[in-house]
């Protein structure tokens, strides 16, 4: 299964009940074009020995995280995934929007998906992932001048991935068709 594409990023708020151990997802948005996404997963392994062997072995996931990169970080999203402020103020004789990030920003817990293209024995199939519990952390941030090249500088951004309270840490389908991929990540995060 060769993956030779990455698409159509979406995401919601969650929201869980510990009490009854349900949970929803608020209206939810699509991100902006995907550059790249790498996911690394923890596993916690245990052995048991017993009678001078293993008797009994568990790995069970622990967290993971996702590192996504994309063409740009738009203010909506920093108010959505790191919990950022703005507030209008007057500069001159315009009025602008300025974006504030404090210490005390309370990152929420969101849903977050993508589709991945892959090519499967010769045909186009597409993966679409969601991972139903993620935190996102304020994003490292650099810049260059400008040179002979063009040299592109997009925002990269980290989040770790925990299971729900229902104990679910990642969905997924992979299907011929795009629309039905788009359909199915619509639907996780509900975006009508």
């Amino acid at each position: 299964m060769a993956a030779i594409g990455l698409q159509y990023s979406v995401y919601s708020p969650l929201t869980e009940n510990d009490e009854d151990g349900t949970h929803t997802y608020g209206i939810g948005k699509r991100g902006r074009k995907m550059i790249k996404a790498d996911v690394k997963i923890k596993v916690d392994e245990g052995k048991l020995f017993c009678e001078d062997g293993v008797g009994e072995a568990a790995k069970e996931f622990t967290d993971g995280t996702i590192t996504i990169n994309q063409d740009e970080l738009t203010v909506t999203m920093r108010k959505d995934l790191l919990g950022n402020t703005t507030k209008s103020i007057t500069v001159g004789s315009d009025t602008i929007e300025e974006l504030s990030s404090k210490d005390t920003d309370i990152q929420p817990f969101v849903g977050f998906g993508f589709i991945q293209t892959k090519k499967i024995d010769n045909v186009r199939q597409y993966r679409a992932v969601f991972f139903p519990k993620v935190q996102f952390g304020e994003p490292d941030e650099s810049a260059e001048t400008k040179g002979e090249k063009i040299s592109w500088q997009t925002p990269t951004i980290v989040g770790t991935i925990m299971r729900r309270n229902d104990g679910v840490w990642k969905e997924e389908t992979t299907t011929p068709s795009l629309s039905t991929a788009i359909a199915y990540i619509k639907s996780k995060a509900n975006i009508t």
